[in-house]
């Protein structure tokens, strides 16, 4: 099926839009004496996140709610493995501390699905995806540091999850397309893939969903009364704090509730599902290397829930860390233009650093080498034609190479990528030159250095041979035709992909490899799949890691014996439930009466807003303009309107997944609302 993809990927692409954290909201680099002690178990050498300020008693729990397995998270990790449960016919509880859930990204890797057998069939792929050959490139590019069984059981479980998921996403009108771009023959191969989920039906999911369609099915699906024997019940505005442990087992999680201490007890066990560590600085300084504090920006949203929750809990109750140094940090070279090819870059001295023929991780890397963490690919007035050249023959591709717009199996055009690049010059992101003079003086770079560098470059695309780089010929193309491009290339942090060691039924693991009874972790809360890089070969891994281990733990919790324990019951569960409403903190400030315009800036380009006060407090918001993708930013901003409406305030909380689009939201409707004043 062919689908019209440039809106949905602009925005999709980014994963969740992005917040606006730079290296200082990350957190400052570790401190070279505390390098040495990654995973160490000496205590002296440990900060203060391995202490459990907490240590609830189950006598402090103001109430109890009993079920087979709780649930801690309600992300694509969470809402998968609630799905798969449901399936399974074990009684579940996901707690969540936002008032939605959180699934995001931009699509889900998982390999030799049915949906890519269909492409082959189509004649659109030559064949499936070379397992062998994938499994050992995902090895080598984490440096042989991971558990090897888990790698094999995430290529070997994709077909079934696949086929599980694909089924249940068709009864909501929720169906799977990909992008051409990939780069099968190239130096460092990639897969086609690559499974973006999008909605063609009717059906309308409620207000707990955010953009992301795949993890929306998952969460009504689970919850199916009419479906499930033990459909799944979710509790929001529910923050975990600590776990239980009775003799030695996992028992429970303690959780703060409208002001209150609850106890979540899991008969058969307790999985942890809360996401990266990314927002707690003493826990990137720790586990990370300082390329975390190189990045633009983060793309991983919304701020402030990414504060590794999962991974103390499981560490407080004897949990281990997986091993093999740093944490792998997944990067996109997204944070400013979303073109670049695989034109030639420079850095703010006008010099050529790297082959720019390789894939989304390496340019990454390389960039955050340069001064200020930053390029620029230089491109003339036929980008267009030479970026078909680079890759009509399978060489080239992959993220940020190609517009991600069309179809496997449709043919490249110049005006694939024309739209990206003129949005990008309109951003401020790519600058444009009659001369490379006059485009070095926009850059900032030492005029003589650049026009030189410049010069070198067309010199070996005229021998057809990179002597600096040895970039292949398929990617050498001229610069020499004004007018002159400059698109901006900084790096965005889309997760930091470690946690718990866990073990192949994802039990969290102790300091002698041991699984500790009752626990278990998934998505970014699970280790060992990843080590030193992020294998990009297989696009959107990392949420095809979040579908297939939750796929697998409903498999296995349904096979694990329980405690003998009363459960609750299922109406009960409802009520205590209740609205799950968050609480609205409305501002008492008292505006003029009027209407009022005000401008910010989301992820795409300018939000622009009239905000209209009716005696004294804001009685509606309309949105003027807006570049903001249809997938994503668009769907987040009738939400965002009401917050501002109910608060009387632009201090919303924003929309899940839509971080850059809630920030620009609020900047317009404070401008506005300082008219008001």
């Amino acid at each position: 099926m062919e689908v019209s993809r440039r809106d949905f990927l602009k925005g999709s692409l980014a994963g969740a839009a992005a917040l606006a954290l730079t290296s200082v909201g990350l957190g400052a680099a570790a401190p070279k004496a505390e390098a040495a002690g990654l995973n160490s178990k000496d205590p002296a050498e440990k900060p203060g996140f391995f202490t459990n300020p907490y240590n609830h008693a189950a006598s402090d729990a103001a109430k109890v709610v009993t079920a087979e397995v709780i649930v801690v998270g309600a992300g694509n990790a969470g809402c998968a493995a609630a799905a798969s449960l449901a399936d399974n016919n074990v009684q579940t509880v996901v707690i969540e501390q936002q008032n939605v859930i959180h699934g995001q990204g931009g699509g889900i890797g998982m390999v030799n699905t049915k949906f890519v057998q269909s492409l082959v069939d189509d004649g659109k792929l030559d064949g499936l995806t070379d397992v062998v050959e994938h499994q050992n490139i995902w090895v080598q590019r984490c440096g042989s540091r991971v558990n090897e069984k888990l790698v094999s059981m995430w290529f070997n479980n994709s077909p079934a999850t696949g086929e599980w998921l694909i089924d249940k996403c068709a009864e909501y009108g929720v169906v799977p397309i990909s992008f051409r771009a990939h780069a099968p023959k190239a130096i460092i191969p990639e897969t086609y893939d690559y499974h973006m989920f999008f909605g063609v039906g009717d059906f309308q999911f409620d207000d707990k969903c955010g953009y992301f369609a795949a993890s929306n099915v998952c969460y009504t699906d689970a919850q199916r009364a009419d479906k499930h024997e033990k459909p799944a019940v979710f509790f929001f505005n529910t923050k975990a704090q600590d776990l239980l442990v009775e003799d030695g087992r996992v028992v429970g999680v303690f959780a703060e509730r409208g002001g209150e201490l609850w106890l979540f007890r899991g008969t058969k066990g307790v999985i942890l599902a809360t996401g990266g560590i990314h927002e707690d600085p003493e826990m990137t300084a720790y586990y990370c290397d300082d390329y975390v504090n190189r990045v633009q920006r983060c793309e991983h949203g919304p701020a402030g829930f990414s504060t590794g929750d999962g991974h103390k809990m499981g560490l407080w109750v004897g949990g281990k860390m997986q091993e093999g140094g740093p944490f792998p940090l997944m990067l996109h070279p997204q944070a400013n233009a979303m073109f670049h090819g695989c034109f030639p870059f420079v850095n703010t001295n006008g010099e050529r650093f790297m082959n720019e023929g390789t894939w989304v991780q390496g340019k990454s890397m390389n960039i955050m080498n340069q001064p200020g963490n930053i390029a620029y690919s230089i491109f003339d007035k036929n980008y267009g034609e030479y970026n078909v050249k680079s890759l009509e023959g399978g060489t080239g591709g992959g993220m940020f190479w190609d517009s991600m717009a069309g179809s496997i199996g449709q043919a490249f055009a110049p005006e694939d990528v024309i739209p990206t690049v003129e949005s990008d010059i309109a951003n401020g992101n790519t600058l444009v030159a009659d001369t490379l003079e006059e485009l070095a003086e926009k850059i900032g770079c030492p005029v003589d250095t650049f026009v030189e560098t410049i010069k070198r470059y067309n010199e070996m695309v005229a021998q057809k041979f990179d002597d600096d780089f040895h970039k292949p010929v398929e990617f050498l193309y001229p610069v020499n035709e004004g007018p002159f491009y400059a698109a901006k290339i900084g790096v965005a942090l889309l997760a930091i992909v470690g946690g718990l060691s866990v073990n192949t039924d994802l039990q969290v693991l102790n300091n002698d490899k041991q699984a500790i009874p009752g626990l278990y972790a998934t998505g970014n809360t699970s280790g060992d799949l990843y080590a030193i890089d992020y294998p990009i070969n297989c696009a959107g891994n990392s949420n095809g890691r979040c579908f297939i281990w939750g796929y697998l733990l409903g498999k296995i919790l349904a096979g694990k014996e329980g405690l003998d324990e009363a459960l609750t019951g299922y109406d009960e569960l409802l009520t205590l439930k209740g609205e799950d409403v968050a609480e609205v903190v409305v501002d008492s400030t008292v505006y003029k009466d009027g209407v009022y315009e005000g401008v910010g800036t989301g992820r795409n380009g300018e939000i622009k807003v009239a905000v209209t006060v009716t005696d004294g407090k804001i009685a509606g918001v309309e949105i003027l303009s807006h570049s903001e993708s249809a997938d994503i930013g668009a769907l987040a901003l009738p939400k965002l309107v009401d917050q501002a409406v109910a608060a009387n305030s632009a201090a919303i909380d924003g929309a899940s997944g839509a971080t850059m689009t809630s920030d620009g939201f609020r900047q317009a409707v404070a401008a506005a609302l300082e008219l008001a004043k």
